[in-house]
């Protein structure tokens, strides 16, 4: 600033006496040095501003996209803003005829009474008895005087509640008119009472205003005595009569013996006899169970094998860390590895197995593979889950299929609507262009019903001049199952038995450069090929097939049941970015590498002609693969049927539908696949904030302010910021908890979804260090 100052009264009196211009010229001087100097002050704040404006712009061009978007607060809305499904407006996808959201209203008044939700068949109705098997009822406890409870759910939704970006539930016919909250979802399990009423101490200290419903009829259940295997076998003996026999072999292509069999059966019986599915979970030596977990099994058990009448049967397959333990020899090692790892209610649900046991199953030898970026074993369960399931599978022949689960998955629903829906509808998808339509995320809000969304795979299947994959494809080098050396096939009598595509992949163009002492181990040492004999024996010809008319194709695969369930899409990891596209051994390293299709996160159902054919590529051809690709590629290799459930997935912002559907689907031919995929490994962060990826984060979020606990929320929505400190976006803030709850809107109520991954619940269990 230019200082200004009175005139001195001690100036000569000359001075005094000058005319008033010069003093006035000094100050316009003054006046104008002032405007300069404000000028260049609001230059400096003007460039000091658009230097910050471009260093954000940077640093936003850096961040993730998907942070861009306003997070959605409508998850949170609670049970006291419940309205009936007529008059719900979601939040986000706005709907076409949605103008607006409608205006948040809080009933103060006592909220809806939750209701039993049973997703099972009507098992007393003359419409089920006239077609199959009386259901017996399934109890707890030996005596038969404790029967399984109920979950409960609300009819009706919180105003404002997000609708799930990708997915849906009306595809499937999972109910999208209800919502859970935790106590109807848990409570009948444990949740919300005390250990010395036989439950878990876990949800007490949240949110819990008209909780006591959840009991009003069974009583708070004391599980503590209940043995869950014990549970099952009494369970199925009463229902044995309503599911067939084991069968006596389990070959690789039993497509005509099916049949066979299939015939048989109802000439024998006048009512259908009915498949049974194995839920196996992967659990380890020295995970930690907690009360939460506890609560999700009970759950899963309870719903879908006790309340199915034994249709469905849990197993944990439990990983023995230590290859010394010997435990397929010593019932005693056995039974400390469950003391210490188990809780006793779980004992006899548990199958153990060891990496070393898997290398005398499958003891090669493996050639080398072509990359291996986890620097793990090929008996490994990082890269080889699939060994202990094929394993499981060849010693359980009485079920026709198995559902491949993890320990950090939940379900806010009922599991037997998840299983029996998702199930059913893959049964009833066609073969035709079911490759093209599973690599792709269907996003019904953006691409509409899935008529219209099938009718666009199929256009951008035509622009692309690609041919559609039917059946099995062969490549130069592929081997021929035993069965298929015998003429069987895996496509049903609708299809055409010439669906045959023959690929000639392209060389190793993704394959790592080689050091030159790389080059020089490689060239010095020679690889056995993937089995002795001749060659000749189970190559395949490599003629051209008839490509079949639409019209023949339309139907096929309508009826049959899916051989592979995938949750994610399917896509060719050829050229993806995909960390372990090529993983890839005991293939002919002197051809190029076999075309190949994978599905991210493990969890899957596979039928047990898919793991018989596993089974035999390991054993016989010494064949494998990264453990996300090899069912896929085997049921791409011999033509099986996979299909891709497009389950309900939300997120956590309010997303551009034509973003979320140019990144999802960013690869080649708008689909999953290729260059742009989402699972390249620089794309992958679009994930973060939904609620199903191997690391979406937004899943423990919701998760856990479901269960009623506060969290610290970062940008992301997830792990890093739950645990930040501080305020704002950078820190995150608290929200959620008992005090919200009961002051806000009440306790959150949801509809049906599957997240993943949890890895912790309970905010204690990070200072307990669990």
């Amino acid at each position: 600033m230019i200082r200004t100052s009175k005139p001195s009264s001690s100036l000569p009196s000359t001075a005094k006496e000058k005319p008033l211009l010069p003093f006035a010229a000094r100050n316009t001087q003054r006046i104008h040095a002032q405007v300069d100097e404000a000028a260049n002050t609001a230059t400096f704040l003007f460039l000091l501003a658009d230097a910050y404006e471009k260093s954000k712009t940077r640093e936003e061009a850096k961040s993730p996209r998907w942070l861009h978007f306003k997070r959605l607060d409508g998850f949170y809305h609670g049970l006291k803003t419940l309205v009936r499904v007529e008059d719900f407006k979601p939040d986000y996808p706005r709907r076409d005829d949605q103008h607006k959201t409608s205006p948040l209203t809080v009933s103060l008044s006592t909220t809806q009474t939750p209701r039993p939700y049973v997703s099972q068949p009507d098992y007393k109705s003359s419409k089920y008895v006239s077609k199959y098997h009386d259901v017996k009822p399934c109890y707890l406890d030996k005596e038969e005087t404790i029967p399984v409870p109920n979950v409960l759910a609300y009819n009706g939704l919180p105003q404002g509640l997000p609708e799930p970006v990708i997915g849906s539930h009306k595809l499937f016919g999972l109910r999208d008119d209800i919502c859970f909250d935790r106590f109807g979802r848990y409570g009948p399990y444990g949740l919300g009472y005390s250990y010395e009423d036989g439950g878990l101490d876990v949800g007490m200290d949240t949110e819990k205003s008209g909780s006591d419903i959840v009991w009003a009829k069974t009583g708070q259940i004391d599980y503590s005595n209940v043995d869950w295997g014990n549970a099952q076998s009494r369970c199925l003996e009463v229902n044995k009569e309503r599911f067939d026999q084991a069968p006596s072999n389990t070959a690789s292509a039993p497509t005509g013996e099916m049949e066979n069999d299939q015939k048989q059966g109802f000439q024998q019986h006048k009512r259908k006899k009915i498949a049974r599915t194995a839920i196996v979970v992967r659990l380890y030596v020295g995970f930690t169970w907690t009360e939460h977990a506890v609560l999700n099994f009970r759950a899963m058990i309870s719903e879908v094998s006790l309340r199915s009448g034994g249709e469905y049967t849990v197993h944990f397959l439990l990983h023995s860390l230590d290859n010394d333990e010997p435990i397929w020899a010593d019932p005693k090692a056995v039974q400390k590895v469950l003391d210490d790892n188990v809780p006793p209610e779980f004992h006899s649900l548990c199958t153990l197995w060891s990496e070393d046991q898997m290398r005398l199953y499958y003891p090669g030898p493996f050639a080398q593979s072509i990359t291996n970026p986890s620097s793990k074993s090929i008996h490994g369960v990082y890269r080889s889950a699939h060994f202990p399931l094929q394993h499981f599978a060849q010693t359980h022949p009485e079920y026709d299929h198995f559902w491949n689960w993890e320990m950090d998955m939940r379900w806010i629903g009922n599991y037997y609507e998840f299983f029996d829906r998702l199930g059913t509808w893959a049964k009833k998808q066609s073969r035709h262009e079911m490759w093209e339509r599973s690599e792709r995320y269907y996003i019904p809000r953006y691409h509409g019903s899935w008529d219209n969304f099938t009718q666009l795979v199929h256009n951008q299947t035509v622009a692309s001049g690609r041919r559609p994959v039917m059946g099995p494809v062969h490549y130069p080098g592929c081997l021929s199952l035993r069965s298929e050396k015998c003429g069987a096939s895996f496509l049903p009598p609708t299809c055409p038995k010439n669906a045959v595509a023959i690929v000639h992949p392209r060389p190793y163009s993704d394959r790592p450069p080689q050091t030159q002492a790389q080059r020089f181990r490689h060239n010095s040492h020679h690889h056995p090929p993937p089995r002795t004999g001749s060659p000749n024996d189970d190559l395949k010809a490599t003629t051209s097939a008839t490509t079949p008319t639409p019209e023949d194709v339309t139907t096929c695969g309508i009826d049959e049941d899916a051989d592979l369930i995938t949750l994610n899409p399917i896509f060719d990891a050829e050229s993806t970015g995909w960390v372990y596209q090529l993983d890839i051994t005991g293939y002919d390293r002197s051809r190029p590498p076999p075309p190949r299709r994978a599905s991210i996160v493990t969890a899957s159902r596979l039928s047990r002609r898919l793991l018989n054919v596993m089974h035999e590529e390991t054993h016989r051809f010494h064949h494998a693969m990264f453990t996300e690709m090899f069912p896929t590629t085997m049921a791409l290799h011999h033509g099986l049927k996979a299909v891709y459930a497009p389950h309900p997935v939300y997120l956590d912002r309010q997303w551009d539908l034509e973003t979320v559907d140019r990144l999802f689907n960013g690869g080649r031919d708008h689909s999953t696949s290729g260059k742009g995929s989402p699972y390249q490994v620089q794309n992958e962060y679009i994930h973060k904030g939904s609620t199903w990826y191997y690391d979406a984060q937004f899943a423990g979020t919701i998760w856990r302010r479901w269960l009623g606990y506060a969290q610290v929320e970062g940008p992301a929505g997830g792990e890093e910021g739950e645990k930040a400190m501080g305020s704002g976006e950078t820190g995150g803030r608290l929200r959620g908890g008992r005090k919200e709850e009961e002051e806000g809107t009440g306790r959150m109520c949801l509809r049906s979804m599957l997240v993943h991954p949890i890895k912790w619940e309970d905010p204690e269990e990070l200072a307990w260090g669990k």
